[in-house]
């Protein structure tokens, strides 16, 4: 079934045949190509970024993706990891009110420093070829298939591919960019975020602190540590010293809510650990097919508070796989794959996006979120609702 092979191709370099290619080896991407390679396709899976490498995130896999990841045969490996167990949200807000919500399940705080690298090396140990470091300079239709230009170090390395997956994240690649409208009416944020260290008898919880401006979770990962993550406005981020922003926020967090401050007693931000992305761009209308088949972030950002994003990561790959599988079998057209899964997408993440999105406005209006903590306490079933309105379905509630 794999088309491993070279030919030569114009100004005699090599072009490499293979089946398919992933364009994004995080967390998606590198899913993505593990799951085909797990069907005996010939994959190469291509990145601009030298890993392993921080990434600003909130590091959280929630109960329902600890289920996708048993079902594209990945949880072991994430679980080989150590993951942090995480059982319990708090929410609160710079007012003073707290609000404490328990998980549908145990989830898994886990760093995108060894989560990323770690798929990667699953992906290579099912035959897929990784290369990173080198950005894509071209995709261009090549008769029935694709053919694929690296720039960077590896300027000049072509591939020719039957398929192309886009997996490159909250950026598109420049030749897939929607209209500058459209990319300016999208609501962005800066994303920030930090190690600290954490005491070895920390509790299982995700803190959430809302502010003017934005908000921060603090959440443990592998290796006792705290992921400090922050998405906060560029004008916020300037008011708080920029490079200095994590640890005033920790700061103000600490003086306001006296469990955070309790919890982050001691806690010491960590070297080598900071990382920033810009623009965090929400989006609450899904795209499953931009010139190509997209998993992960390149479908839609979700409001990172909600700690669902890395489960519409991982439940893109397990809706695409099988059409991609399917369509490299010559048992669907490639219309078939984009109208099929196109819808799949739009049922399973649009309720959540737009319930996010609402979640988030109210959340970061300062005296609106104090008052919805309030009732939440008052009214702790209709919280659950709110917060599983922004949950993606397991399989088994798959409608």
């Amino acid at each position: 079934m794999p088309s491993h092979s070279l030919v030569e191709g114009r100004n005699r370099s090599m072009v490499r045949e293979t089946d398919a290619i992933v364009i994004g080896a995080g967390l998606a991407g590198s899913s993505m190509a593990f799951a085909l390679a797990n069907e005996g396709w010939d994959v190469v899976l291509l990145d601009k970024d030298k890993f392993p490498r921080h990434k600003a995130c909130g590091e959280f896999l929630s109960p329902e993706s600890l289920a996708t990841l048993r079902s594209l045969g990945l949880d072991k490996t994430v679980q080989a990891l150590e993951p942090a167990v995480i059982t319990q949200v708090r929410i609160h807000t710079e007012r003073g009110a707290s609000l404490q919500i328990p998980l549908p399940g145990p989830a898994w705080g886990v760093s995108r420093h060894a989560l990323d690298a770690e798929l990667q090396t699953a992906a290579k140990e099912h035959g897929v070829t990784v290369f990173t470091g080198s950005p894509v300079s071209m995709i261009a239709e090549d008769g029935d298939g694709y053919r694929v230009e690296l720039g960077g170090k590896r300027g000049g390395d072509r591939f020719r591919s039957r398929i192309v997956i886009g997996a490159w994240g909250r950026q598109p690649f420049p030749e897939t960019r929607t209209s500058r409208s459209e990319v300016n009416a999208a609501k962005s944020y800066v994303g920030i975020k930090s190690h600290y260290t954490a005491r070895a008898e920390d509790s299982p919880f995700v803190d959430l602190y809302f502010f003017r401006g934005g908000y921060v979770g603090i959440a443990p990962v592998e290796g006792k540590r705290f992921n400090v993550a922050a998405l906060l406005t560029s004008h916020a981020l300037r008011n708080l010293g920029s490079s200095a922003a994590i640890q005033r926020i920790v700061d103000m967090a600490a003086r306001n809510v006296p469990v955070i401050g309790e919890r982050l007693k001691g806690a010491e931000p960590i070297a080598g650990t900071q990382a920033a992305v810009y623009p965090v761009k929400v989006r609450r209308v899904p795209r499953a097919w931009n010139g190509f088949p997209c998993v992960g972030d390149a479908i839609a950002v979700i409001p990172p508070f909600c700690g669902d994003g890395m489960s519409m990561a991982l439940r893109s790959v397990e809706l695409c796989a099988p059409l991609a599988d399917a369509c490299l079998k010559g048992n669907c057209t490639l219309e078939e794959w984009r109208q099929s899964y196109s819808r799949l997408v739009r049922q399973q993440f649009s309720g959540a996006l737009r319930w996010g999105g609402m979640l988030e406005r109210a959340m970061t209006h300062s005296v609106f979120s104090s008052w919805l903590l309030r009732f939440g306490m008052l009214a702790p079933k209709a919280a659950e609702f709110a917060v599983r309105a922004t949950r993606l379905k397991t399989k088994g509630e798959w409608g």
